[in-house]
């Protein structure tokens, strides 16, 4: 069986060095050839330098993407596919030495499914806000915590892997394409362009299975730690959803726009009231997500229109969307430090989102 480990990436050169370097650590089975694709998004930091580096330790294939936005890069990477079995992660994950063992057991356990996923447990590398743990039930998936218990099961519509831990059959993936219009441009957080493929394969009649024995660690950075990322992060996963309403006619979109204007302000009030309640911190990160995906929304039905019909909100939001996700000065002493050490440093002992929950 030929297997290929595939990651694509933009602008993360010191998470993606920690990434490989793990991937170097994993067992692969014997009687299995192990290739690496990492496609480069048209990155302008040291991303090639990295690559480079870990050319010698792994079986590598360098593959750039200058049209920028993820689906483009995915796409790439699935015209290339060969052999059998293709491994998506994230250039910000650790894996088990047991990740490609996992999942070529999978295939073999169950010869019928076409695609297979595991858990993602987040890490923090920074001191965990006071809001984190009141709010874990809202804010989980703006952290790709993806975990389904120690079970196998068969997917459906509403339980299905995340892309930072799934592998998909060869000759079934390549049967589809991902959606330009979906998944991360740059600095922009769009997303949904795997979602709405796998609803897609569900919908074909191809099979998908839980893999309790997959797991990845998902690093999370100390910006993405800010109530800011909130913002940026719902905003844009506003404009991901539904995009089908944006051909809708003119009068319909700006009514839909005027609804989604109230409802922002009704939960912006909501928002500054629950500062003052006993239980603020969640009250708080759950009307300003709120407040976020409403405005993500109107730009989302007024995305062409001029920037002077847009309520002040909605342009401040693009501004701060288009803002680098990774900003190295806060960054980098942190994610130095867990390549040094190997671990984290904060939480409670094992600091992963299972705690978290527990404790919410």
């Amino acid at each position: 069986m030929h297997v290929t480990t595939a990651i694509c990436t933009w602008n993360r050169a010191n998470l993606l060095d920690g990434t490989l370097a793990s991937l170097a650590r994993v067992d692969i089975p014997p009687g299995i050839t192990h290739e690496v694709i990492v496609a480069n998004n048209n990155s302008t930091d040291h991303t090639d330098q990295v690559l480079a580096r870990h050319s010698h330790r792994l079986p590598l294939t360098r593959l750039l993407v200058p049209r920028q936005g993820k689906s483009f890069a995915l796409n790439e990477v699935v015209a290339r596919l060969t052999g059998d079995l293709v491994l998506w992660t994230d250039d910000d994950v650790r894996m088990g030495s047991n990740w490609v063992t996992s999942y070529v057991d999978a295939t073999r356990r169950w010869p019928r499914a076409s695609f297979f996923g595991g858990h993602v447990i987040p890490y923090f590398l920074a001191d965990e806000p006071e809001w984190l743990r009141p709010a874990w039930p809202i804010v989980s998936g703006v952290y790709a915590a993806r975990e389904l218990g120690d079970e196998p099961f068969a997917f459906d519509r509403k339980r299905l892997p995340f892309g930072a831990n799934m592998a998909v059959r060869v000759s079934m993936q390549k049967q589809y394409s991902y959606d330009p219009q979906l998944g991360r441009r740059g600095p922009l957080l769009l997303a949904g362009e795997e979602t709405a493929l796998m609803h897609q394969w569900l919908a074909d009649g191809h099979v998908g299975m839980w893999v309790p024995d997959s797991r990845v660690d998902h690093v999370i950075t100390p910006d993405r730690l800010e109530l800011d990322h909130l913002r940026r992060f719902f905003f844009s996963l506003a404009e991901s959803n539904h995009p089908e309403q944006r051909k809708a006619m003119p009068f319909l979109r700006m009514l839909r726009a005027a609804w989604y204007t109230a409802k922002a302000l009704k939960y912006h009030v909501r928002s500054a009231l629950g500062t003052r309640s006993t239980s603020s911190a969640r009250r708080q990160v759950k009307y300003l997500t709120r407040t976020s995906y409403c405005w993500g929304r109107v730009e989302s039905q007024w995305g062409g229109f001029p920037q002077w019909l847009k309520p002040g909100p909605v342009r401040q939001l693009k501004i701060r969307r288009e803002q680098p996700r990774f900003d190295p000065a806060i960054c980098l002493p942190a994610v130095r430090a867990f390549h040094l050490h190997g671990s984290m440093n904060h939480l409670t002992p094992g600091n992963n989102s299972a705690t978290i929950k527990a404790a919410a």
